[in-house]
């Protein structure tokens, strides 16, 4: 039998961390996140009749707004930094096939053009675009 869940919504208010159960309609306090799970499995088990460890509990904490708008940014800008990696990496073995196919040079004027070892250039000639993810 699966055990019984309860959500712990926690926010900020000012010094302390406010703690909703939802699921029950009981609200709880912490002064610290690592006292939440404690806080509000006490407080559901005071509720229920029930040992702390008898249930599962689900924390949510909710994120400053503006915090939340700052870690988008940062999703969006680490895309783009694996965008322009991938497309990095594409021209770099471009180069190396140029070098190589059009202007016939060996893989160690290769190397001594872009700046790399010999078997690096042997690694660039051999790999294949990767799909994107």
């Amino acid at each position: 039998m699966a055990r019984q869940m309860y959500t712990l919504d926690v926010a900020r208010e000012g010094r302390w961390w406010i703690i909703d159960v939802p699921e029950l309609g009981h609200r709880t306090q912490a002064r610290t996140l690592g006292e939440v799970d404690e806080m509000g499995r006490d407080i559901i088990a005071g509720a229920l009749d029930l040992p702390a460890d008898a249930f599962d509990i689900d924390m949510r904490i909710r994120k400053p707004d503006d915090v939340v708008a700052k870690l988008q940014e940062v999703a969006e800008l680490e895309h783009a930094a694996l965008d322009a990696q991938a497309r990095a990496a594409f021209e770099r073995r471009s180069a190396a096939r140029a070098l190589r196919d059009v202007y016939g040079l060996s893989a160690i004027d290769t190397a001594r053009v872009l700046g790399i070892t010999r078997a690096r250039v042997y690694q660039l000639l051999e790999e294949r675009p990767r799909a994107s993810a």
